[in-house]
């Protein structure tokens, strides 16, 4: 299963699912929402750099994604982040400047300049 989202020094903000649908006999991905919506979050998170924000791509199995999930549904930001990069079967990070250097820093609060 593959997710999209942003994360930063508070933890894991979104984690959406790449949903292919169904077309007759065949199967398309909503990459044309995909592409919209990443477009937007890769904006969000370059104004949000002094928090590290970074824009990922993930694979992960239906476990972790469900545990994921369950955290954030609980408001456990920085465990559901940390349970993503932990469960993570591959990450790709969108090309920002420093963006991997960010997301091997977080999750962690003390680097939000404004508390």
């Amino acid at each position: 299963m593959k997710f999209y989202g942003i994360a930063d020094c508070k933890g894991l903000e979104s984690f959406i699912p790449v949903v292919p649908k169904f077309q007759g006999d065949w199967v398309s991905s909503n990459i044309d929402d995909y592409k919209r919506e990443m477009g937007v979050m890769v904006l969000r998170a370059q104004y949000n750099r002094h928090r590290h924000a970074v824009v990922f791509l993930v694979e992960v199995d239906e476990d972790v994604a469900e545990e994921v999930s369950d955290l954030l549904d609980d408001g456990e930001y920085e465990e559901a982040l940390v349970a993503l990069k932990e469960g993570a079967g591959s990450v790709s990070l969108a090309r920002m400047p420093g963006a991997e250097k960010s997301w091997n820093m977080i999750p962690n609060p003390d680097l939000d300049p404004y508390g």
